[in-house]
């Protein structure tokens, strides 16, 4: 990383990472969990590095966070540089621009490095959008959920062409207007397949196959819930346990909790399913018709 960048960033002052008192309290969380904590080569991230990235010290950790963050330093500046050069040749206004990431980044939080698992530290991205031709809405910040399928739909509305009925997502266009839609979402859902191929980890190590080596998340305001296939679940309340440190999914005090949640899960993957041809009537008197999917409250 190049300089200023390299040593922006004071390692003393850069947020300590959240996780348990120690690694084997993190890993009984859960048998995932477990799985990850024990395979992770700090190598895959610092060139050379011995070890594991569950075993770096906070020290250790801090000087992780404060290049990383040095990165993010460079990238704005790059970014600044493109608005720059957006207004100087007169196509600013006419630009619709997309901040966003494909992925978080653990940073140590709960021993972890990278993107794997549930936790929001791997999930939570950025999302900032300035629509072509402005809007009276600028500066707004939005605190409703969104997911990345919502992108797409976004974009193509906001060239003014039609989403595939195929896709998942909804358009944000009318929270760029300064509106909320009707219906919103009241969750946020993500998958994380962990197969390994070529490998035999998961299976020596979690009793799974390549086809269960997979979870699903439903995040609301109020709870977490993490559905494996082949193991058991997890259950997060948020209020009261914002660093996802305790899995309440055994408590019985829960367990209704945990029964609703499930089965906002199924109707959620229910409602996903692969729509490539649904919807259609190919024997409509006037040719075939199509039907789009009502994506209000997806």
């Amino acid at each position: 990383m190049p300089a200023p960048y390299n040593t922006l960033i004071d390692p003393k002052e850069t947020p300590r990472p959240v996780r348990a008192g120690d690694r084997a309290t993190e890993a009984a969380q859960h048998p995932y969990l477990a799985y990850e904590l024990g395979r992770i080569p700090l190598a895959s991230f610092v060139y050379e590095a011995p070890g594991l990235a569950a075993d770096m010290t906070e020290e250790a950790v801090a000087v992780l966070r404060a290049t990383y963050f040095g990165m993010i330093a460079e990238v704005d500046a790059q970014l600044g540089r493109t608005v720059a050069y957006l207004k100087a040749t007169g196509r600013y206004d006419r630009t619709l621009i997309v901040i966003t990431s494909d992925h978080a980044e653990m940073l140590g939080d709960h021993r972890l490095l990278g993107k794997c698992g549930y936790f929001d530290g791997a999930y939570h991205i950025p999302l900032i959008i300035k629509p072509a031709g402005g809007t009276p809405a600028a500066g707004r910040i939005v605190e409703a959920f969104t997911e990345a399928v919502d992108l797409a739909p976004t974009i193509l509305e906001e060239i003014g062409a039609e989403a595939p009925p195929a896709m998942d997502g909804r358009s944000l266009s009318p929270f760029l207007d300064g509106r909320t839609p009707r219906a919103w979402r009241d969750a946020a859902h993500w998958e994380y397949d962990f197969r390994e191929i070529g490998t035999t980890g998961v299976a020596d190590k979690l009793g799974l196959t390549h086809d269960t080596a997979q979870l699903a998340v439903l995040r609301d305001k109020h709870f977490k819930y993490v559905h494996f296939t082949g193991l058991p679940p997890l259950l997060f309340d948020l209020g009261r346990d914002p660093a996802e440190l305790e899995n309440l999914a055994e408590d019985p005090d829960y367990a209704s909790i945990r029964a609703d949640y499930a089965g906002r899960m199924l109707s959620w993957r229910m409602a996903h399913a692969d729509r490539t041809l649904s919807g259609w009537n190919l024997v409509a008197p006037d040719g075939p018709t199509h039907v789009p999917p009502d994506r209000a409250g997806w």
